[in-house]
């Protein structure tokens, strides 16, 4: 550990220069499936304002962020109406893929042993399935049973 902490504008010049060699792949004409999904600079930029205004916020104290709240709150209802979803439905908000694919897993596993009695649970998916299905696997003991894939891409049963 340094003695004296590395100056903000060091810091902020080295994710710059850093962040210089990803950015061919999602800007001017590059796109990047899976991971960016526009382009356009207006739209980062409005969202790192966004970000900005909210970085403080931390969901855990619902009293002090109540617009956090309500934000998920409208959001978890909106995708709800989109598929349907009864008063019994519900939902949550997560920070990504992996993050979903997680919780998503462990709703599995819970479901299937409080409505079926299943000890051991597995799942079956390709071998190109996303990684966060072997992490969930390993985290909440689940089986996880790999299909290799075709030469046109389709799983192979």
């Amino acid at each position: 550990m340094p003695v004296e902490g590395t100056a903000q504008t060091i810091i902020l010049d080295r994710i710059q220069k850093y962040g210089q060699g990803s950015k061919k792949y999602y800007s001017g004409k590059g796109n990047l499936s899976g991971a960016v999904y526009t382009n356009d600079e207006s739209h980062w930029k409005f969202l790192s304002e966004a970000m900005s205004s909210a970085l403080v916020a931390n969901p855990l104290h619902m009293d002090e962020f109540q617009y956090v709240t309500q934000m998920e709150a409208e959001i978890i209802r909106w995708t709800l109406d989109l598929y349907n979803g009864d008063k019994n439905s519900c939902g949550i908000t997560t920070s990504g893929g992996t993050e979903s694919i997680i919780l998503a897993m462990l709703a599995y596993k819970v479901q299937c042993q409080r409505e079926k009695g299943v000890t051991k649970p597995n799942v079956v998916c390709s071998d190109t399935a996303h990684v966060a299905f072997d992490k969930a696997c390993f985290y909440f003991s689940i089986e996880i049973r790999k299909i290799p894939i075709t030469k046109d891409f389709v799983a192979d049963l």
